[in-house]
């Protein structure tokens, strides 16, 4: 059996360096397209167009007022999460790395042809387009911070809690189509965060029972072995919590 190509399609963060150390002693990665993080003067000027300025505004508060402190005060528990799941933040090879701006722009395009992977591992991006789902009979596989289709968007496991939801808390490995996190799903996995755990340790917690089953899903996808389940529900969209709601919710 020939074994599948897989590069990792990724913005430059530290999750982004988590997947690729795992999936590369796992599956092997031919590759890394990075993409620049999209500015906050951008974010903010799209999620005003999408929610308002009052909204965005109370997002703007809580990540200055209240990440910062949640972040703080995590940091062990952050610790421990990474050397329990074995998370590498090291940088990553630089001679497997193609830097763009986009995932969208045309250094994206001309890398992915040139690679021709047979599967597209996708973490952290700007939503990806048409043109460049199009372009390649690649398969792409995204890892989802949320259950889906009930958590699209960002911050699913603080969402599912406050929503005294606490049964999907978890991770979606799901193939990507021209929506928002509505791609057929391959596995999800569920998982109860402890007390010390706050909105900053939440993603990790996820992420790292995320990698696991990433690496199942490729062991499976190579061995031409999967199966899918299509998203049958719209669910709902979520972005990060303005001040208000994050005081109000009884959710750390």
């Amino acid at each position: 059996m020939q074994e599948k190509k897989i590069i990792l399609l990724a913005s430059d963060c530290e999750s982004s360096r988590w997947v690729y150390h795992a999936l590369k002693e796992a599956a092997g990665i031919e590759a890394v397209i990075l993409e620049q993080p999209v500015s906050k003067k951008e974010l903010a000027k799209n999620r005003i167009k999408k929610t308002g300025f009052v909204p965005v505004m109370g997002q703007v508060l809580f990540s200055a007022l209240v990440v910062p402190l949640l972040k703080l005060q995590s940091q062990k528990r952050k610790t421990y999460l990474v050397s329990k799941y074995g998370l590498n933040s090291s940088a990553i090879n630089s001679s497997k790395i193609y830097r763009v701006n986009s995932v969208n722009d045309e250094g994206s395009l001309k890398a992915i042809q040139l690679l021709q992977p047979d599967i597209i591992v996708v973490n952290g991006t700007r939503i990806i387009s048409k043109k460049i789902l199009q372009s390649t009979n690649a398969i792409f596989v995204n890892m989802h911070v949320g259950i889906t289709p009930y958590y699209r968007g960002s911050h699913g496991g603080y969402w599912a809690l406050r929503n005294k939801d606490a049964g999907n808390f978890g991770t979606t490995i799901h193939l990507i189509d021209a929506g928002i996190d509505t791609g057929a799903v391959i596995k999800q996995v569920f998982i109860k965060p402890d007390k010390p755990d706050n909105f900053a340790t939440y993603p990790v917690l996820q992420a790292s029972v995320g990698i696991d089953a990433l690496k199942e899903v490729l062991t499976n996808m190579e061995a031409g072995n999967y199966k899918t389940i299509k998203n049958s529900e719209k669910g709902n969209m979520y972005y990060q919590p303005t001040l208000w709601q994050y005081l109000t919710g009884g959710v750390r």
